[in-house]
């Protein structure tokens, strides 16, 4: 909740945000974008793209591919 009320401060003053997370940490941000958007500011705020992705990382045993996401939030103009 903490991040979400830092994200929201910066989409107010910015009226843009770009979430982004990798791997185990993507469930956090789609939470956070979630409760932005349908909770904190609803029907004045929405998402306006989602990018998902992979990337090469060291994994246990190896080459692996790690899972991006990068949600775009903005506030919608009057």
């Amino acid at each position: 909740m903490e991040c979400a009320i830092d994200i929201l401060t910066i989409l107010g003053s910015a009226g843009q945000v770009v979430l982004k997370a990798k791997g185990d940490d993507i469930p956090t941000a789609v939470g956070v974008a979630n409760v932005i958007t349908e909770k904190m500011m609803k029907g004045t705020s929405k998402i306006v793209d989602i990018i998902v992705d992979s990337e090469n990382g060291t994994g246990k045993y190896g080459m692996t591919l790690i899972s991006t996401i990068e949600i775009i939030l903005a506030k919608k103009l009057n």
